[in-house]
């Protein structure tokens, strides 16, 4: 029976995996993301010999990182084995998401499964100050879980590289007034942990891919409608890169010449149909007073025509917008998240009507997943960016 670090008394560190060899981590990556496998299994799907195999995961297994399961029949042999296995429960890694006005936590252990969790608005907001407050949500979770070996933290921006091997990216995060900010570093010093700082679109896509709504899946899509947005594409199983001037022109894609204006001057870009912004601002013109999404949606179905009109324009660019991404790239699942999603979500019928504007009846439809619209999503995202850096990649 496999004995964890908790009943050992010992605190996991995450130089446990720094000592896995290179040849080592497309066994980790596979475990992790499908679960236990035999080794007949993991031979065949990594295209290995079974003594190449042992060979790898013996010493895996005789320091704890991996473990064997219950005996099972091996499909190829018939006889019986012990499935292989990761240590998921041993090792919890912190995962934030930091917006204009809020920092929202959570400790996930290695599959991403949420532990502990919390949200609060954002304080200041110098790097320093952000780094701090960072470390106070990692302590307060901290006592409702084993404490993070790992950090991924994740908002609206780009990280670029700064050129030296094994130096740590600069971030830009425009909403933040942030211009090629060594986060990372700040981070690292302040948690006293390895942390990694990534975009919040990408990350929530790379979680959604193992652990989420894309599990399984080679290709998809992910449009997230909220203060901006945003949008990954995922080919071959690989999540594409994108600079923050990809994801404007994106956000600024014209979807009908004749629609609402955007702030920039575009008429019926994306943005000026789904941004939190953009829907807001015609509910507070035509009801007179500020509002909310979930008001906008609540009463959308109680009948109010100022609210169905919102809805309905909205849902119908969300639909239009899918099908178009579905035309470009061929992918058949569209994943969306962000604040707007309440909104689209009360017009499924007019984002089917948008879709049929758009693409022939004969061609297969377009798999539409809603994503919960809490922010806790997007700080698991960073988690499992953690996770993705630090164990399965090894850097």
């Amino acid at each position: 029976m496999h004995v964890t670090s908790e009943q050992r008394g010992d605190r996991p560190s995450i130089e446990a995996w720094e000592a896995v060899s290179p040849s080592a981590r497309p066994i980790i990556r596979e475990l992790l993301v499908t679960g236990p496998r035999t080794r007949t299994e993991l031979a065949r799907r990594l295209g290995l010999s079974t003594g190449s195999l042992t060979r790898l995961t013996k010493p895996l297994v005789r320091c704890g990182l991996l473990v064997e399961r219950g005996i099972v029949h091996d499909e190829t042999h018939g006889h019986p084995t012990r499935p292989l296995d990761l240590v998921a429960g041993d090792y919890h890694f912190l995962g934030v998401k930091i917006t204009a006005d809020g920092m929202y936590g959570v400790v996930t252990d290695l599959r991403a499964e949420v532990v502990a969790e919390h949200a609060e608005p954002l304080g200041a907001r110098t790097p320093e100050a952000v780094a701090a407050q960072v470390a106070a949500l990692r302590d307060r979770l901290a006592r409702e879980s084993v404490p993070p070996v790992a950090a991924g933290v994740t908002l609206g921006g780009n990280p670029s590289p700064l050129g030296g091997a094994g130096q740590l990216a600069t971030f830009d995060a425009p909403f933040l007034g942030w211009r090629q900010v060594p986060l990372e570093s700040v981070l690292h010093e302040t948690l006293k942990i390895p942390c990694v700082v990534r975009n919040d679109v990408a990350a929530l896509a790379h979680g959604q891919h193992w652990f989420g709504a894309a599990r399984g899946l080679t290709d998809f899509a992910l449009v997230t409608i909220g203060a901006g947005i945003g949008y990954a594409l995922c080919l071959g199983g690989r999540v594409l890169e994108s600079t923050e001037e990809d994801l404007v022109e994106f956000g600024h894609h014209i979807l009908d010449p004749g629609g609402p204006m955007c702030p920039v001057g575009h008429r019926g870009c994306v943005g000026s149909y789904l941004s939190t912004e953009a829907i807001l601002s015609a509910a507070a013109y035509g009801l007179h007073r500020p509002v909310q999404p979930e008001e906008i949606a609540r009463r959308a179905g109680e009948g109010n025509a100022v609210c169905q009109d919102i809805v309905r324009q909205g849902s119908w660019a969300l639909g239009v917008l899918a099908a178009t991404i579905a035309n470009l790239t061929g992918v058949k699942t569209v994943l969306i998240a962000g604040e707007s999603l309440e909104v689209v979500r009360a017009g499924r019928r007019h984002i089917a009507e948008g879709m049929r504007r758009r693409r022939l009846h004969h061609h297969r439809p377009i798999d539409m997943r809603m994503l919960s619209s809490s922010f806790s999503e997007w700080a698991r995202g960073g988690a499992v960016e953690a996770v993705r850096t630090f164990v399965v990649e090894g850097r």
